[in-house]
């Protein structure tokens, strides 16, 4: 079993059951149709309130059914179910259900096989996010079934069939991150709004998510969770669009001084990235279509490295084989050489990989995506050069 689940279960059974008056309480029951006994056999919830506390419960699962309390909220909290089977170090793993705990009781009803898609009930979160949930569980599936085939035929070291695998999971995730996002824009008032624009930062242009998130209600701005947006939101507003980029030099791979100002006149990409960050690499291939696409009308990419190496030789080193691995012979500087004295990552307000900003040829963002599983940069290319 997965070392990071054996540890979260670990910490679940260890964790002390805070105790709350059994009338302030509400019940969450459910079933899960199984064909063997040995598919779920316990549940697991938790989840912290919005003073900090941390609550933890747990309960058997007999002949398919289960049920537990869980403290009433003055303001709604998500919290996290998880499965599994009798011995909970060495069990299949199941994807976990998120329920949202306010003053109504919870019925869950679905197949051990797949519990997070079961169907939720019980209050307006539960039910608005059930039947996002539902409208989404074909592309779960599909997604769920494309991974366990190409665990099966083991072919991840064949690059086309994994330029095929990232190509149809990424249109199939892409279209469910479409689908949650409209949610958030139909339900400014729902806190599984908040919950969803929490989860699918990346899938955001950073102006875009600033201004989704101030169309939420305000009653959840003191939150965890909205605090946290916020913090992100203010992070990134020093590459909100319109904000003129902030100058660096560097030398490049090929040992040339650079400064950020020779781009002026063009339009460019800055590219923050790593040899180290797998989604950073897979979005390369297509990175390089839309550069070979758009060079000869003055199109330019600049990629900044952020390496994970001990010294500069090996950060060099590191870097350098990427390039060459991944055919990106663009205009590449490198981060932690001289970073003393100019971090390039601390002043964009990076913290992600990728991180892909946009810039016009007056040296103005244009935007900001922290993701690989979106076509923002395609759709304003295409805007500008209009094809």
């Amino acid at each position: 079993m997965n070392k990071c689940w054996c540890l979260i279960i670990a910490g679940i059974i260890s964790f002390p059951v805070l105790s709350w008056a059994q009338i302030d309480s509400l019940l969450v029951k459910g079933v899960l149709k199984q064909d063997s006994e040995d598919l779920v056999q316990k549940v697991w919830f938790s989840f912290t309130n919005h003073k900090g506390e941390d609550y933890r419960t747990s309960a058997d699962v007999r002949s398919g059914t289960f049920r537990f309390s869980v403290p009433k909220q003055e303001l709604v909290v998500d919290g996290m179910l998880r499965f599994t089977a009798s011995d909970p170090m060495n069990g299949a793993m199941y994807k976990p259900l998120s329920l949202f705990i306010d003053k109504d009781d919870i019925t869950i009803y679905g197949q051990a096989s797949e519990p997070e898609l079961a169907h939720v009930a019980g209050g307006k979160e539960n039910d608005d996010y059930n039947g996002l949930r539902q409208s989404t569980a074909d592309i779960t599936r599909k997604v769920s079934s494309m991974y366990s085939s190409r665990l099966i035929r083991s072919v991840q070291n064949d690059e086309e069939d994994s330029k095929e695998f990232m190509k149809n999971t990424t249109l199939l995730l892409r279209t469910e991150y479409d689908m949650q996002r409209e949610f958030i824009g139909k339900n400014p008032d729902s806190y599984v709004s908040l919950f969803l624009l929490y989860r699918l930062k990346n899938m955001y242009v950073s102006d875009s998510y600033a201004k989704t998130f101030a169309n939420l209600n305000s009653r959840y701005r003191e939150t965890k969770m909205g605090k946290a947006i916020q913090s992100n939101i203010d992070r990134e507003a020093i590459t909100a669009q319109g904000k003129v980029a902030q100058s660096f030099e560097r030398t490049t791979a090929t040992g040339e001084l650079f400064k950020l100002e020779e781009l002026k006149g063009k339009i460019f990409l800055l590219d923050f990235w790593g040899s180290w960050c797998g989604p950073c690499r897979a979005s390369m291939p297509h990175l390089l279509e839309l550069y070979e696409k758009y060079k000869k009308d003055g199109f330019e990419v600049l990629g900044v490295a952020q390496e994970r190496s001990k010294t500069i030789d090996e950060a060099n080193a590191r870097w350098k084989k990427a390039i060459d691995e991944l055919g990106i012979h663009w205009i590449n500087v490198l981060n932690n050489e001289l970073k003393a004295d100019f971090d390039i990552v601390k002043a964009y307000g990076v913290i992600s990989f990728p991180t892909k900003i946009l810039v016009d040829k007056e040296g103005k963002i244009i935007l900001r995506i922290s993701a690989s599983a979106t076509d923002d940069v395609d759709v304003a290319l295409r805007k500008i050069y209009g094809y």
